[in-house]
């Protein structure tokens, strides 16, 4: 068993640069289409800062119910209305809107690898609006799995993966009871 984790150091994760959240909600999408056979939506939140009462208004209509602190928790309906709305206001804004952070988080259980189903324990996470980026927690049985990933994220122009950061798990030895 190997673990892609990039360091503390790199809190972000991997940096989208200014890529709208449109295109980076597009190659998400088709990164699970190729990549994941089985997931399953873990949470999601949005921040806004910097923007009018009247933006926090509307995103808390388009989710439903009142902010706090201009900080929403979301179910998956709802952080998938609100990443439309951003998308709109970037739109509208020419690729500039106030500083929102939209967070969703992903359990991912079973890789597609070659057209074959290979368990995984994995989680991954993407940032829209400011500092957008994608988090990386992923587990892989063998080096080739982590490869086939590597290579789906690169041709779809969403991230690189960098190998230095895979590293074998260490198994725990089961220690021999003694009376």
């Amino acid at each position: 068993m190997f673990s892609y984790r990039p360091p503390k150091s790199s809190v972000w994760g991997h940096r989208l640069r200014k890529m709208p959240a449109e295109r980076a909600k597009a190659l998400f999408s088709q990164f699970f289409a190729i990549a994941v056979a089985e997931h399953k939506f873990s949470s999601a939140s949005l921040g806004i800062h910097g923007s009018s009462e009247q933006t926090v208004q509307r995103y808390e209509r388009v989710v439903g119910t009142s902010s706090r602190d201009r900080y929403f928790t979301l179910n998956h309906e709802q952080s998938d209305r609100c990443i439309d709305e951003l998308i709109k206001d970037e739109a509208a804004a020419a690729g500039t809107v106030g500083h929102f952070i939209l967070t969703q988080a992903f359990e991912i259980s079973k890789w597609l690898i070659d057209g074959h189903e290979a368990a995984t324990k994995s989680i991954v996470s993407i940032h829209y609006g400011q500092l957008p980026c994608i988090m990386t927690f992923f587990q892989f049985e063998t080096v080739e799995q982590f490869q086939s990933v590597k290579r789906v994220l690169e041709d779809i122009g969403l991230c690189k993966l960098n190998e230095k950061h895979l590293k074998p798990i260490r198994m725990k030895k089961a220690r021999a009871f003694r009376p």
